[in-house]
Order: C-alpha cells, then structure tokens, then sequence
C-alpha cells in the first residue's frame, strides 16, 4: 500500500501507535486470531450468569431489576433496554442479555456482589472450576482474569495495538476461563481458530 492510501485511510497517528505497516497488519492478524475465543467467552459468560441468576431470582431478575444490583449494572441495563426500544424491539430476557455489554456481566464478579458470587455459586457458572486442593480460584480471581480479558478485547474491538506486554499470557487466560466453563468448549474453539488458520 502506498503512503498516500495509508496516510488517508489509516492515518500517520494510528500507525504511529504500531511503529510501522508491517506492525500495524500484525496487529489486525493477531486481533483475528482473538475474535471467536473471545466471542464464544463472552456468549458462554453471559449465559451461563443468567442462567444461575435465573434459578435464584426467576427469569425476570434482569428486567425486573432485581433489588441486589448495584447502580452501575442498573445504568447498564436502562441503557440496554433504551436501545432495544430504539430499535423497536421487544424488552425481551434473551434480547437483554445479548444487549448487554461484556461489561455488565464481569461487573457482577466485583466486590460489591461477594454475597452473590460465593464459591457455591462460581461452581454454579464455571461448572469445571478446579477443586481447592488443584488451584484456588475465588471471586477475586475470576473478576481480575476477566477484567484483563475485557481489556483486551476492548482493545481489539477499538482497533487499538495489543501487541503489549501485559497481555503476553492473554491467550492463555481466555482458554483458562473457556476451561472452567467445560474443557469440551474450550477444544471447540482451539479447533475452530485452527480451521481458520489453515484457510
């Protein structure tokens, strides 16, 4: 590509966030390679949060607001169901919890819902979570791990360079957190990104 198209279209500003073109096509390769682990993550993250909740608070817990929620999360859902409503589309349970955003549901591992994300419950959502004797995965844990992972995918999704050094055992973390959910699930994905690979 000529420098011309790239100062154009690209921009010397964002290039200069990479250092060069090859760096810049590296980062968009390697944000490719991310896209279905973190994709299927996220579904997985969301759904099996909502089905937990589901069986605690019944299946209107989201949509009635359920009164354990902090501000934040309430925010986020108003403005879930604000969009849906500008799209003319019915404030439905599953139309909401794919309107929200990843990080409404990593919120909901923070501090202020250690009542609600007990050991019993993790179990619950992270059905392959190791026994204490294997590791000791807490709340504390999950939030973090899935708060760098949020990070990075926001990263890619902003189109922004994640070729940096805090995120050098990022794939690592994400196939840990697909682990949890079920070993089955995370082989799915390794198996689809290596389809992709061989395209």
């Amino acid at each position: 590509m000529n420098e011309n198209l790239i100062s154009k279209y690209i921009t010397s500003e964002r290039l200069s966030a990479h250092g060069d073109i090859d760096e810049y096509k590296n980062n968009l390769q390697k944000s490719k390679y991310f896209y279905i682990p973190i994709s299927i993550l996220e579904v997985a993250l969301r759904n099996s949060i909502n089905s937990h909740f589901e069986n605690f608070y019944g299946r209107g817990w989201m949509i009635n607001e359920a009164q354990f929620l902090k501000h934040s999360e309430l925010d986020k859902i108003y403005r879930a169901k604000s969009k849906l409503q500008e799209k003319k589309e019915d404030v439905t349970k599953d139309k909401l919890v794919a309107e929200l955003t990843f990080g409404f549901w990593t919120g909901l591992f923070q501090s202020v819902y250690k009542d609600k994300m007990r050991l019993s419950s993790l179990k619950q959502i992270f059905p392959n979570l190791p026994s204490k004797n294997q590791q000791i995965i807490d709340r504390k844990t999950i939030h973090s791990k899935l708060n760098h992972i949020r990070e990075f995918r926001n990263r890619i999704f902003h189109h922004e360079n994640i070729n940096k050094e805090c995120y050098r055992t990022i794939e690592d973390d994400i196939y840990e957190i697909l682990d949890f959910f079920d070993i089955e699930i995370a082989n799915f994905v390794r198996e689809l990104n290596a389809e992709d690979l061989n395209k």
